[in-house]
Parts: C-alpha cells; structure tokens; sequence
C-alpha cells in the first residue's frame, strides 16, 4: 500500500479535516512531526541506486519508497533534551535538519510545496520582484535602512509599513504578525538604520482577495472590511469580515501561473487588493498559507481540492 505523507505538528486543525477526507477516500495517511526527531523518532535508512531506502518511525514506522506525495504543512522545529550542552543541542539540530529532511526532501514525488521551494519563496523582496516581472501590478515599494530615502518616498503623504518576514517571535515563545502600519516622513528617524524596513504606498481598496491556489485550481475569495482597522489590515479584525467568491480577472490569472512556475510553487495563498476602479494590486504569496478557516466562511471546497492534490490529480 502507498502513503500520503503530511509533516505537521498534531495540533493542526487545518491538516485533520484533510486527513478526514482522505481516510474517507480509503487512502492510507501517516502523519509525521519533526519535533519527534530524534527522541521519539528513528531514521533508518540506506542509499540505492534509485535514492534511499528504508524507514522512519514516528506514531507508526512507514517505508519511504511507500510515499506517493508528501504535503509540507507545519512541521516544528527538531526537539533535543534539554540536558544536553548548549554546543551538543546546536550540533543536533543541525545533523537532524540536514539528514531527514535531506532524505526526505530526495524523495521524487509531488511536494505540496518542497521545503527548499516553500523556504525561498518566503522573501518577499523576491516575490515582489517576480511579480513585477510576470506582469502582476505591485504596489510602489521601497525596502531602505537609510531614513533619508524612506522620508523622498513617503513625501507629504502616508505609506503603509509592512514587515518583511512576516512576524516575530514572543518572549513566551509565540509566534507574532506585525501589523500594516501606517507611517509618515515626520514619523521618521535614526531608528530605520537599525534594519531593512519595507515602505509602500497606501492602495486605495474597494476589497482585498484572497486567492488560494492548489495546483491548475485557483480560488479567489473577496473579503470585505466592516472596520477602519480592517479594512487597513484584515487580520486585525476577523469579526467584522464578510466573504464572497469573485472572478479571477484573465490578465491577473495569467500572471499568477507565472508566478508560481518561476517560485516553483504548487500551493500558494496570495494576497491582492481591489481599487475602486478594479485594478488588482500584488500584495505577497505565503506558500504555506493559512486556508481552512476561509474553506469554512467562504464555503470554498479546499479540503477536497487538497485531497485530490496528495491523492495526484489536479496536474
């Protein structure tokens, strides 16, 4: 029997529903976190002529020659004892990355996305860029640790201050989203030399979209802001939004395939905005986007799109 491979932690609501749907589709799931390796976890495998062999064991043991498709959801980072010398734990950690996720990563089967794609396509500097190559319209952008530069772009008017890699990390050990800020030029000062800040023009909104992208299969999902907050940055505010599906323009469609074939991307959760006279404004791609809570309030089929994903259709 072949097995559909899903690296994630255990408490993944998102990656349960989809486990649900393929356990009802028959398919054999092995569920895998990394945070196992190595002190409830072995890796015992060996090279051949057609890549390695072998096993890793997790909840269950499973045969790597076994995996038809692996989904890279959320796996966590490897957990060594906490005994071990600060210098022994570092040097764990590193072996283990490089040793299982090297195997696993050799494995020729359909990734959803590869870690080394999905790790990539997470600098927003280069998704930026690659959508204003394919054609996609991005908004005016600066990326400066010079206040001198951020205050010639800002001029007399407001930008939006978004961070560039997409949160930080709590003292509890949590993880943050900075929100879009809006800043002006007086608001400027010696403080921007301490690292690259991304500056961008304030885009006028009539809505945003959420376009989720499996595969051939697009998925856009206007949101409609019913708050000041909300309508700066969604996320701020989740109970003021309403949903709707809408049509993907030919020209946006167009250039949303490039995107995703120079990222080497197969799933992306992309983000636009919709100005008042219906220009579609680039906002980012995360490959490893959160989508089953828009599934849910949009009544968009994603846990089946993405079964059918790890199952091997949608080509």
């Amino acid at each position: 029997m072949t097995d559909i491979l899903i690296l994630t932690a255990r408490d993944d609501l998102t990656a349960d529903a989809v486990v649900e749907e393929l356990g009802k589709r028959g398919e054999s799931v092995v569920r895998y976190d990394t945070a196992d390796f190595p002190t409830a976890s072995r890796l015992a495998v060996s090279l051949t002529g057609d890549g390695w062999a072998g096993s890793l064991t997790g909840s269950r043991a499973f045969d790597l020659q076994a995996i038809k498709s692996v989904w890279w959801r959320r796996p966590r980072e490897f957990v060594i004892p906490d005994e071990w010398p600060d210098r022994a734990r570092a040097f764990s950690v590193s072996e283990a990355r490089i040793g299982v996720l090297g195997v696993l990563g050799s494995l020729p089967v359909r990734w959803i996305n590869h870690p080394a794609m999905d790790s990539a396509a997470n600098y927003k500097p280069r998704q930026l860029a690659v959508a204003a190559r394919v054609g996609l319209s991005v908004p005016r952008t600066v990326i400066t640790s010079d206040p001198e530069h951020a205050r010639e772009f800002m001029g007399t008017g407001q930008v939006v201050y978004k961070g560039l890699s997409g949160g930080v990390i709590s003292p509890d050990g949590g993880h943050q989203y900075i929100p879009t800020t809006l800043v002006s030029a007086d608001e400027v000062d010696d403080g921007v030399t301490g690292t690259a800040h991304l500056f961008q023009e304030n885009v006028p909104k009539a809505f945003e979209v959420r376009l989720t992208i499996m595969g051939k299969r697009m998925f856009p999902v206007a949101i409609h802001a019913g708050s000041d907050a909300a309508r700066l940055d969604w996320r701020t505010d989740y109970q003021s939004l309403s949903y709707e599906a809408v049509e993907l323009p030919a020209d946006v469609e167009q250039g949303v395939r490039r995107l995703m074939d120079e990222l080497g991307l197969y799933f992306g959760a992309l983000d636009f905005a919709v100005t008042p006279d219906g220009e579609w404004k680039f906002f980012e791609v995360n490959p490893n986007g959160q989508w089953h809570w828009i599934a849910e309030r949009a009544n968009v089929p994603l846990v089946s799109a993405m079964a059918d994903a790890l199952q091997g259709g949608m080509e």
